[in-house]
């Protein structure tokens, strides 16, 4: 059975940016990450880069120098455990470009990916799934959410999308292997290549007073405003926090 909510939320209002809050997004594993350094989310990545030279579409500043950690390196399942030690290191704190008073809002989105899973295989990071998405890279940089069966209340980012097979390959593994009992979703994006919704990616709205991630990956009204650490929170009710995307520097 696909993953349903308890409950609508019609951009519910459930804070306001201080300005200086610090998000904690997954990094590129390996790179390094110098306290200053300006920070980047490009769309179909799902993950937080550093600022290149000549590059716009800064998100923040990087808030404390970190070393990525490799890809072998799970992200925290945060849905049963604190982030903590090598855990954390996968994880960039970024201080969002941003100023204090704008309103976040929790909105139910529509039009995900929603299969059990076929297959894993935790060495090469990748995920049988059901069915495919109709062409390669169709799902990069989308948030994955394991709902049910084993490993449920993982997140993770897919990194890439094989249509024949039809395969996910993960930016990093899962701390626990996922088998063919998992269900998972996956916040996939426009039918364009590198489209996937990922962490301040963008998502459009619908006349029904929710989000659909189908439409306005690159250009939509509203950014996901999530700390990895609060992911599962959300998306286990087919939810995301955003704001609206004029508040913040994009490319």
């Amino acid at each position: 059975m696909a993953l349903t909510a308890t409950r609508t939320y019609r951009f519910e209002q459930v804070g306001q940016t201080t300005g200086q809050e610090v998000l904690y997004v997954p990094g590129d594993p390996g790179d390094t990450y110098v306290d200053g350094y300006g920070a980047v989310a490009t769309v179909g990545e799902g993950i937080c880069d550093v600022l290149a030279d000549n590059e716009g579409g800064r998100i923040g500043r990087v808030e404390k120098s970190v070393v990525c950690a490799a890809a072998t390196v799970a992200m925290p399942n945060c849905d049963v455990d604190v982030a903590s030690g090598a855990d954390l290191l996968t994880l960039i704190p970024v201080k969002p470009c941003i100023p204090a008073g704008i309103p976040i809002e929790r909105v139910t989105f529509a039009n995900h990916y929603d299969c059990t899973v076929a297959a894993y295989v935790a060495a090469t990071r990748i995920v049988t799934i059901a069915a495919g998405p109709g062409a390669d890279d169709y799902y990069n940089g989308a948030l994955l959410y394991v709902y049910d069966g084993t490993g449920a209340g993982q997140v993770g980012v897919v990194e890439d999308t094989t249509n024949g097979t039809p395969s996910v390959t993960m930016h990093r593994p899962f701390k626990v292997d996922l088998d063919a009992t998992s269900k998972i979703i996956i916040v996939a994006g426009e039918a364009v290549a590198s489209r996937g919704i990922g962490f301040f990616n963008r998502c459009e709205s619908k006349a029904t007073g929710t989000v659909t991630t189908d439409q306005g990956s690159d250009d939509g009204d509203y950014v996901v405003f999530m700390d990895f650490r609060n992911a599962a929170f959300y998306l286990k009710e087919l939810t995301l926090p955003v704001i609206q995307a004029r508040y913040l520097m994009l490319a």
